[in-house]
């Protein structure tokens, strides 16, 4: 099959298909243009979560996320936790997710390609998403533009939010890099809240593989900042069936990787969350303060891509 872009539905809302003969993934622009299904055709292998309890619906601006998130691979911005910032009421994991997006165009010649456009009205932007398959290619790539309608500087958090379909089985692989707690409090994993290099953390006299992803029924949750990559990527690895999906992103607009991990412990759910991002940490005030957030200038186009590989498994653990 060469690579091709249709038109489909997920329930009862409109889907685009870009598919070749290894790789189909199902886009749903009028719910964030978030990426509903990414299958690996080869290893016969769905790679996102979709949440078992909530139904998949269009939510207004200012919805609380924790409640109404069915899972998909979506984007954040501006901003992660709500607040009030430089003069703005931020929703809840911004305002994106909540965005109806427009399919400005498709094309199937001889890749597939499709634009996605909206505008952000909280933080006034332009917003593109332009997705692309090649013919023979197991990678799906995706390019952003940001530009920026506001008059004056804005700072602002770039986040992608891709919930993995897990197993015991798996594997969250990183290129190494410091790893320290979001909230200490939060951490039932690692309890202690000390930083350490990826992926071995020591606490009260044992250590913890983080590559290892433990059962659903060890109600275990982590959320932790990764810094200091030596690479620009982040994955998870299913040895059982031979497969693996690589997230490769630029450094320089996405200097961490956050990992939100429920193993059972949150609110019963089971998945990783894999979370390039542009600031650290995640309230946006402390990340101006600290020189580690990103800032758009009146006009200004904020450009970055990001690449999903669906390959064979590149780690085996005892």
């Amino acid at each position: 099959m060469t690579a091709r872009v249709t038109r489909g539905s997920v329930g009862d809302f409109e889907a685009i298909v870009l598919e070749n003969h290894l790789l189909r993934a199902v886009i749903v622009p009028s719910l964030g243009g978030r990426v509903w299904t990414l299958e690996d055709r080869l290893r016969e292998r769905q790679w996102i979560w979709h949440r078992p309890d909530v139904a998949l619906r269009a939510w207004p601006v200012g919805a609380t996320y924790d409640d109404v998130w069915a899972g998909g691979w979506e984007e954040l911005f501006p901003n992660d936790g709500p607040c009030s910032f430089e003069g703005r009421q931020l929703p809840d994991h911004g305002e994106w997710w909540t965005l109806r997006w427009s399919v400005a165009g498709m094309s199937s010649n001889p890749d597939a390609s499709v634009t996605l456009t909206a505008d952000s009205s909280i933080l006034k932007a332009r917003c593109v998403k332009e997705f692309h398959l090649a013919d023979d290619s197991s990678t799906l790539s995706v390019t952003y533009r940001i530009c920026s309608a506001e008059d004056r500087a804005a700072h602002f958090l770039f986040k992608q939010h891709l919930p993995i379909a897990i197993t015991p089985d798996c594997r969250v692989v990183l290129p190494g890099g410091r790893v320290e707690p979001v909230d200490p409090g939060f951490s039932t994993l690692l309890p202690s809240g000390a930083e350490f290099d990826w992926p071995y953390a020591h606490d009260a006299g044992r250590q913890v593989d983080m590559r290892l992803i433990p059962p659903p029924y060890s109600k275990l949750q982590e959320f932790v900042y990764v810094s200091d990559l030596r690479e620009a990527w982040c994955g998870v690895d299913d040895p059982d069936c031979g497969a693996s999906i690589r997230m490769d992103f630029d450094s320089s607009t996405f200097p961490y990787v956050w990992l939100f991990l429920s193993y059972g412990g949150w609110r019963d759910l089971y998945t990783a969350v894999l979370e390039p991002c542009s600031n650290k940490p995640k309230d946006l005030a402390e990340a101006v303060r600290a020189g580690r957030s990103a800032v758009l200038l009146p006009g200004q186009e904020f450009i970055t891509t990001v690449s999903v590989t669906l390959a064979t498994s590149r780690e085996s653990l005892p």
